[in-house]
């Protein structure tokens, strides 16, 4: 249910992925979204690997959760995020082969989901097989003894967690983890493919890899991952959607990365404007039924949420983040209602969040987008897309534009100065 007061509405807006109930509530597909596409392709054809791409905070995570509620009954999906699963953003292409057999693991011993017993499922020869394999060849992993009562599925679920907690873990031990597995590569996949196999021979379903925030590594190590290891990410033999940095896109690797993989979709960012500025009915409709989901439509003016759909330009995170502070900036001056004066300082907020962030290139690049003239194909427009000071929408063919909370500061620089 919407807020019925702003109080309320601060622990409504808040940017994380929709899940659970949640994705009944608030989720809104934006047009021209992929999601009827890449379930079509999923359920056609078998082992497809998947780059799915967009700005950080346009929506992407909660489409993905999307996506899995509606195939959850025909795929075994094995859903996990660089960014909570690895503990970081320097992501080697072994640490994503370890948490990938850790979670398959886990799904693969999980009682709940197999009520008829996990040996129904996968046999006790291979999940021991598995188990081995990591004894001899990770050293320093903790275990049930086999010994005890425990039962070899729980030994194996628990050996599970004791990967991801150390691909998680310090630097050094880290490198020595990508060090052996480095030497056994092959051996890996291969207990990975067995363990996939069982599970769709004998589970009647296939299985789906969904594997989140890669978008989210700096440039260097994104394009280290799908051009140098390629071959590695796509080896496991199953589905697999990667989430992918939409300045690779713009890179001149694009076209060998993906000869790699079978697919690519762009979940685009709801068009505010078309590109010659003229307001898209379609999609501030769509924005608005984003926020009324989430706040009645009686605590903001109309004024004030044109103003603030107007400068989220497009993306859902920055949407809420914007109504979230206007809604407390309305209750610092005890307002019930969001007004416009509340829009524009959370707007000048956020903009300064992004006036510390600009270097001259990015000065530079904006002036250029703003001025008409083509932009090239080279690393100043790769980092003004990472960072979101540039958006690309989606018509017949993509086009991007300033991102509407920083464009102030740049024409206020058009003098050549900073601004």
């Amino acid at each position: 249910m919407p807020a019925i007061n702003l109080n309320q509405a601060l622990s409504i807006f808040v940017a994380k992925p929709l899940a659970g109930n949640d994705l009944n509530l608030y989720f809104v597909a934006p047009p021209g979204n992929p999601l009827s596409r890449m379930i079509t392709d999923l359920r056609a054809k078998r082992q497809v690997k998947v780059l799915f791409t967009g700005h950080r905070g346009n929506g992407k995570s909660t489409a993905l959760n999307y996506l899995a509620t509606q195939l959850q009954n025909e795929f075994f999906i094995v859903s996990f995020s660089v960014s909570t699963d690895l503990g970081g953003y320097d992501i080697h292409y072994a640490d994503l082969l370890l948490v990938m057999a850790a979670k398959l693991l886990e799904r693969a011993t999980d009682e709940k989901l197999f009520p008829r017993g996990v040996k129904e499922l996968v046999r006790a020869e291979l999940l021991d097989d598995v188990k081995r394999w990591f004894e001899k060849h990770i050293e320093g992993l903790q275990f049930i003894p086999s010994s005890t009562e425990k039962s070899l599925t729980a030994q194996v679920n628990y050996l599970a967690v004791q990967i991801e907690a150390k691909v998680g873990t310090e630097v050094e031990t880290r490198q020595t983890l990508r060090a052996r597995v480095a030497m056994y590569l092959a051996e890996l996949i291969e207990r990975i493919r067995y363990l996939i196999d069982e599970m769709e021979r004998k589970g009647g379903r296939r299985v789906l890899f969904i594997v989140e925030d890669i978008d989210k590594l700096d440039l260097a190590n994104a394009r280290d991952l799908f051009l140098e290891h390629a071959r590695t990410l796509t080896a496991p033999s199953a589905s697999i959607i990667y989430t992918f940095p939409v300045a690779l896109r713009y890179s001149v690797d694009f076209t060998q990365i993906m000869a790699n993989f079978g697919k690519r979709y762009v979940w685009p960012n709801v068009r505010v404007s078309d590109h010659q500025g003229i307001p898209d009915v379609q999609g501030r409709d769509v924005l608005k039924d984003i926020f009324y989901r989430r706040l009645d439509r009686r605590l903001i003016t109309t004024e004030a949420l044109d103003c603030l759909i107007a400068a989220s330009g497009g993306l859902i995170g920055t949407l809420i983040r914007l109504g979230d502070l206007a809604a407390g900036y309305a209750l610092a001056e005890n307002r019930e209602q969001i007004e416009t004066p509340d829009v524009i300082q959370a707007i000048a907020e956020i903009r300064g969040d992004f006036k510390v962030m600009l270097r001259q290139q990015d000065y530079d690049v904006l002036r250029q987008q703003l001025a008409g003239e083509p932009l090239r194909n080279e690393d100043a427009v790769r980092e003004a897309l990472y960072t979101g000071m540039l958006l690309e929408y989606q018509n017949n063919d993509p086009w991007m534009d300033v991102n509407p909370i920083v464009r102030p500061l740049i024409e206020r620089g058009q003098n050549g100065s900073r601004a």
